[in-house]
């Protein structure tokens, strides 16, 4: 039986000649991935991805089921220059907009943006949303999975609340992804207005989120993007 040499050399044992595979990277592959979002979202009902539909983010059942790798999207980070908002590379300099996020997602790029500041979105939430970020204030993205798979949809009450955890676990999974576990204020703002959520801003809100956090990652010489 060979024995496993994790450098990924080659050793000989009873007289062949063993290969043995390097373990790959665990950072080898990103949190900005669609993978939690397509293996959720094939498993929904018709009835919950039509009102996913609703949300003005029907485009996403549309992206395929493919790995992004960690590595590729850090050297974009270090290629990007945070003062002309471009990507550097071989063939030219790229600007990267909020019409652009629109193009590449199928996200809404007009409307009412969502709000900056944590205090102006709370205060302008009505009974049932306050009780909405009570619920999903603090949660973890398994909480927020759970709740898109198991939350019932019979009554309008009901099927508000599955927009909004929808709403928090396709940014916590895929938009807006941060090295935290848990959903951040940021996330929060799509519980306000839930039933006109596909008005609203969406590009420049997933814009904003990925400048800051590349900003940040530029002044503080982090080894990931993230703007939580």
């Amino acid at each position: 039986m060979a024995k496993k040499n994790v450098s990924g050399s080659t050793t000989k044992e009873n007289g062949k000649a063993k290969r043995t595979v390097k373990r790959p990277d665990k950072r080898s592959d990103s949190r900005c991935t669609p993978l939690k979002f397509r293996k959720i979202y094939d498993r929904l009902s018709p009835e919950k991805k039509a009102l996913f539909d609703e949300m003005g983010l029907g485009a996403f059942q549309h992206l395929p089921n493919f790995y992004i790798n960690y590595k590729v999207l850090i050297e974009l980070v270090r290629s990007y220059d945070i003062f002309n908002n471009t990507i550097s590379t071989n063939v030219g300099e790229f600007l990267i907009t909020s019409e652009k996020v629109e193009h590449a997602f199928g996200l809404n790029c007009r409307g009412d943006l969502f709000e900056k500041k944590q205090k102006d979105f709370e205060d302008k939430l009505n009974a049932e949303e306050k009780q909405a970020l009570d619920l999903f204030k603090g949660k973890s993205l398994t909480f927020v999975q759970d709740m898109v798979k198991d939350c019932p949809i019979e009554t309008e009450e009901q099927k508000r609340t599955f927009k909004r955890a929808f709403g928090l676990f396709i940014q916590k999974s895929f938009l807006l992804p941060a090295s935290s576990a848990y959903i951040s204020p940021v996330h929060l703002h799509v519980i306000r207005d839930i039933d006109n959520t596909q008005d609203r801003n969406w590009a420049h809100h997933v814009n904003s989120f990925l400048i800051n956090g590349i900003k940040e990652f530029h002044d503080q010489g982090s080894q990931a993007v993230n703007k939580s």
